[in-house]
């Protein structure tokens, strides 16, 4: 009778489980076989473990899942049950805070739009404490030099990042005025990383290149461990002046507003600690007409 009763409990908790795992983001391509065909996963679709499951090329499929309190980066995948590509990434990202999850469910469920209110900053319902240990972070690496010369060298998890021709496709060595232009990032880490690109200007002006959805979840600039992503739907064109900009490419296990780090970045006696591991790439890119 135990036996019985704990089988049954477990079908009952598996069930569950499946029901409350939904679709979270998907950057690129992530598709579902359905009836034979497939179908384009969307944000807010409801998935099974046993679904068969594919995610394009350079693309990046996150799965929430309620009964377990986390969130799945998945890189891409030739068509496998969805179980199995959990299996597979289960390690690359520690459990989210309680309250950070509850935000992200509250965001997926609610819309993530006027349901969820935030502070002007943009952080209320966590602090800025990930932000303020960012700039200390950077402030200590790059030591006596200016921002925009901080090394590679000083990465703490492997990153980088390539500007890729939105028209054509081909990878840029220079940029012009006007033309659109998308980044594709590299996570070679074990981790699962949210990622922004700080774009600092001959004038040593900060400006962060890639936005911050309504409801700061950032499941759009989380890049799955060892995988490249090209975030072709954030399409970036570069104004005039002509000139040198350098633009840093920043990592962290956990979602941060570059917006606030930048403003942290800017304080007068901002004191340098290694308060945090970073993931930084910097790239020197000429700006023509």
């Amino acid at each position: 009778m135990k036996q019985l009763f704990f089988a049954l409990f477990l079908g009952l908790a598996q069930l569950v489980s499946a029901q409350n795992m939904m679709v979270y983001n998907v950057t690129g391509t992530a598709e579902k076989q359905e009836n034979g065909a497939w179908t384009k996963l969307t944000r807010r679709a409801a998935l099974q473990p046993t679904d068969i499951v594919r995610v394009g090329e350079n693309s990046a499929l996150s799965v929430l899942d309620r009964g377990t309190s986390k969130v799945y980066a998945i890189k891409q995948s030739d068509a496998k049950k969805l179980s199995d590509l959990i299996s597979a990434v289960q390690n690359n990202q520690s459990s989210a805070n309680a309250q950070y999850f509850d935000h992200m469910v509250s965001s997926l469920f609610n819309g993530g739009t006027a349901t969820v209110s935030h502070n002007a900053a943009g952080c209320s319902y966590r602090g800025a404490t990930v932000e303020n240990d960012i700039a200390r972070t950077l402030a200590f690496k790059k030591g006596n030099n200016a921002l925009s010369g901080i090394s590679n060298g000083t990465s703490d998890y492997g990153v980088k990042f390539e500007l890729i021709d939105r028209k054509n496709g081909n990878e840029l060595d220079q940029v012009y005025i006007g033309k659109e232009a998308y980044f594709r990032i590299t996570n070679t880490s074990d981790m699962d990383l949210y990622v922004n690109i700080l774009d600092i200007n001959a004038e040593g002006e900060l400006y962060d290149c890639l936005p911050v959805d309504e409801a700061m979840t950032l499941s759009h600039l989380m890049i799955p461990a060892n995988s490249t992503v090209d975030l072709a739907d954030h399409a970036i064109a570069f104004s005039a002046p002509a000139g040198t900009d350098h633009l840093i490419l920043i990592a962290m296990p956990q979602p941060f507003d570059l917006r606030e780090v930048n403003k942290m970045l800017l304080k007068p006696g901002l004191t340098g600690a290694a308060s945090c591991q970073v993931g930084l790439y910097n790239k020197v890119v000429k700006i023509d007409y």
